[in-house]
């Protein structure tokens, strides 16, 4: 499991990335003081560079993203790799990739070396040592799509989730999908509300999720009102360019949230129902 989990750290790393605006702006800044051609610069980073200087102009460029969280998800079905496999794991994977590719503005490819600051941070990312239990991951695996699982199994691994909550979590999760489709967007947002909440009593949650989608409504309503200028100062500096102008986009997007929420806190009041009807039985 060890070897499989490395082999996909190691094609994740591999992947030929286009480089993150992040990191482009401060290479941007950096390169302003240096004559070097930043082809030849992403070459001999890793050896001209302190390791905090790497930190701070690759930081953005190795941290996965949800997809990345994702593929290395179907690794940790059963298992978790311990602190010292982890560290063994940055160690192993310095040693067989030396470099990988980016993507420069013009379509063109660089080699960027790769130094194990790089690699540790994005393996500490990717939260391994948080992967649930082999009985939760079971059950996610088993109820949820194909194409959908690995991302609850990522999200369980991210902030907020304790064992206990990755359990409640995964139950919450296969109840959804007992009572319609469920999308990744829905299951992001119901993480993400749920590792902020101090407790798992409905009688807490219920309520503020429904806070949570009131005040998703009042930012739909917001952004129909269009662009406002939250100082007539600066409206008329501004010549009042905009104002009141609606961004469409930004209105849809608004609404699909206050949708999916609503059915998020639809089912968890029926799921705080159910759960008590058992208690009761």
């Amino acid at each position: 499991m060890y070897q499989e989990l490395k082999a996909a750290i190691i094609d994740l790393l591999a992947r030929s990335r286009p480089l993150k605006p992040q990191t482009e702006r401060q290479l941007s800044r950096y390169m302003t003081e240096h004559s070097e051609e930043l082809y030849a610069f992403l070459h001999d980073a890793s050896k001209d560079l302190e390791e905090h200087e790497i930190e701070i102009l690759f930081g953005p460029q190795f941290t996965p993203d949800a997809q990345d969280q994702a593929d290395v998800s179907q690794t940790l079905n059963h298992w978790r790799p311990t602190s010292k496999e982890i560290t063994q794991l940055i160690c192993d994977i310095c040693k067989e990739l030396p470099f990988t590719t980016v993507q420069l503005p013009g379509d063109v490819a660089a080699k960027l070396t790769l130094h194990e600051v790089m690699v540790e941070r994005f393996v500490r990312l990717l939260h391994l040592e948080r992967a649930p239990e082999p009985r939760v991951s079971a059950a996610i695996r088993d109820t949820l799509p194909c194409d959908l699982w690995p991302f609850a199994m990522a999200m369980l691994r991210q902030r907020g989730f304790t064992p206990q909550r990755q359990e409640w979590f995964a139950q919450f999760a296969c109840y959804m999908a007992s009572r319609h489709p469920v999308t990744r967007e829905q299951l992001a947002d119901a993480s993400e509300f749920i590792a902020d909440q101090p407790s798992l009593d409905p009688v807490a949650l219920v309520p503020a999720v429904h806070a949570l989608v009131r005040a998703a409504r009042d930012s739909v309503v917001f952004a129909q009102k269009g662009r406002t200028y939250w100082s007539p100062d600066v409206a008329q500096h501004h010549h009042y360019h905009g104002q009141g102008q609606v961004d469409g986009d930004l209105v849809q997007n608004r609404q699909e949230e206050e949708k999916r929420l609503q059915v998020i806190a639809d089912d968890l009041e029926a799921f705080g129902q159910a759960a008590s009807s058992e208690v009761d039985a």
